[in-house]
């Protein structure tokens, strides 16, 4: 290909230029979408993860193995997510802050419950047991305050979120204030149903809160554990025989109802009695009565109470925060290889793994996105290569009268190459221009979100695209094998043209 060759496919172009316009407006508005389109993706996909990883999830997590669908937003309902506990929080945090790339964790506790208040008043929670102080350290935009103020280490009670506080207040009668306190119902395999009673601390709301969010209400550590049934041992850690397990926390018919003279009714000591031991009696006497008598009816509590004890170094994840430009791959596998080492049944992933439905809308909008882009790359190629056919097949006599004055098939083949090469870039280079341009604008502009989907989709209250230097190269790089595929044919048909053809046309 020399310059002589150049200048022969410029010429084409000019005396084929509405052919030349066609193709031409197809690669700009092609590169222009590209460009745009692309730009408000990564723009998007940086925008939920920015809200994400800075209110809700870190930027890594780690859950035990056996928790096979870990999620930091709505609690496990499964048999192996109730019983996924990371029992030696403490020590494995020790370990994490000393990997390269990690600069803060925190505990976090989920679970889901039933709110109630009164005889009416009933609503739904996402249980988050958090250490307080050590969150909103760790998320200082991941805490809004609608009322009343967020928990202090080592308080008990509840952050209702909006969402929890309206259904709560909707189905009641009562006129719900801060200082109130509600019931806290929760089943699982391991506690079984436990209720705790706690106090209306505050109501929070997040900003761009979707569904999945919503419920998400902030309890205290000590009453999340309970609820949860974080002990310190188990049955299983006890190594209790079926005996021991069965009369866990059971009395005897016997003493409590049989006729020997130790029993609750009997005629000698019984509560009944018209002795002065008698429960009945005056209160001096009742002062008396030492009150343990009375609990033994209940059996030994020992074992019950053992296993009753709270696991305060439990929690259900580990949120991990790096730093900034560190690559969390590489950390998560340091994470992971050092799991494995120490022979910790845990893992650490990504916090889109966990993130729910809101934060994997990207991943949905790149499918949609690149899949429009597909059949839009077919269409321009279907175009592309229609309309140089056309434009060869009007050139018959031009290309037969080269190929008589000895103008090879490589010759040929550069010089309709060439002319694709050229529109490719002269009308690529003004799609660039005009997608540009474009999110100039709307960057100075900014595009306002309308409602709870849209901010999350956009990341935002305000929408502002970043232009995207890797789109640029990718939608270069995308329509110039466009042109190319589009070329291969028409070229194809230009070196079967031969002299004898176009002298006799």
């Amino acid at each position: 290909m020399n310059f002589s060759t150049a200048k022969i496919a410029y010429r084409n172009l000019k005396l084929h230029k509405s052919k030349t316009l066609i193709i031409g407006m197809l690669v700009t508005i092609s590169v222009a979408i590209l460009i745009i389109g692309t730009s408000i993706l990564n723009t998007v996909e940086s925008g939920i993860e920015d809200n994400y990883v800075n209110k809700y999830t870190g930027s890594i997590f780690v859950a035990p193995s056996v928790n096979e669908s870990p999620s930091l937003i709505m609690p496990a309902m499964d048999t192996d997510g109730a019983d996924a506990v990371i029992t030696n929080y403490s020590e494995i945090e020790e370990a994490v802050l000393q990997v390269n790339g990690v600069i803060d964790t925190t505990g976090q506790i989920n679970a889901a419950s039933l709110i109630q208040i009164g005889e009416n008043g009933t609503s739904v929670g996402i249980l988050r047991g958090v250490n307080p102080n050590d969150y909103e350290t760790m998320f200082p935009q991941g805490v809004n305050m609608v009322e009343g103020e967020f928990l202090r280490d080592g308080e008990e009670g509840i952050i209702l979120s909006q969402f929890s506080f309206d259904m709560l207040q909707d189905s009641t009668e009562l006129d719900l204030k801060i200082g109130d306190k509600v019931l806290l119902t929760m089943m699982n395999n391991n506690s079984g149903t436990k209720i705790r009673e706690v106090e209306i601390k505050g109501i929070h709301q997040y900003d761009d809160d979707s569904m999945d969010v919503s419920m998400i209400c902030f309890v205290d550590l000590e009453n999340i554990r309970a609820l949860n049934g974080m002990v310190l041992n188990t049955e299983q850690d006890l190594n209790l025989n079926e005996s021991e397990k069965s009369s866990l926390g059971t009395f005897s018919e016997d003493d409590l109802f049989g006729s020997s003279s130790d029993s609750l009714f009997s005629s000698d000591d019984s509560l009944f009695a018209t002795s002065d031991d008698s429960l009945f009696v005056s209160t001096d006497t009742l002062e008396e009565t030492n009150i343990n008598d009375i609990y033994n009816v209940l059996g030994d509590t020992s074992l019950r109470d053992e296993l009753n004890t709270i696991n305060t170094d439990a929690y259900s994840y580990m949120l991990i925060q790096i730093e900034e430009g560190v690559n969390s791959k590489v950390v998560i596998e340091d994470l992971n290889q050092m799991f494995a080492d120490n022979e910790w049944n845990l893992t650490a992933y990504d916090w889109t793994v966990g993130a729910g439905m809101s934060a994997q809308l990207a991943d949905v909008i790149s499918i949609v996105f690149y899949t429009i882009l597909i059949i839009i790359a077919i269409v321009v190629i279907i175009v592309i290569m229609n309309t140089l056919v056309v434009s060869i097949s009007e050139r018959t006599n031009e290309i037969g009268t080269m190929r008589a004055l000895g103008a090879k098939r490589s010759y040929i083949r550069n010089m309709i190459s060439l002319e694709t090469i050229l529109i490719t870039i002269i009308f690529g280079i003004l799609g660039i221009i005009i997608g540009v341009a474009t999110l100039a604008i709307a960057a100075q502009v900014g595009i306002q979100a309308t409602g709870t989907f849209t901010k999350i989709i956009l990341g935002g209250d305000i929408f502002i695209p970043q232009i995207s230097g890797i789109g640029i190269v990718i939608s270069i790089i995308a329509i110039s094998v466009i042109s190319v595929f589009a070329s291969l044919y028409p070229v194809q048909v230009a070196l079967r043209i031969s002299p004898r053809e176009a002298m006799s046309k």
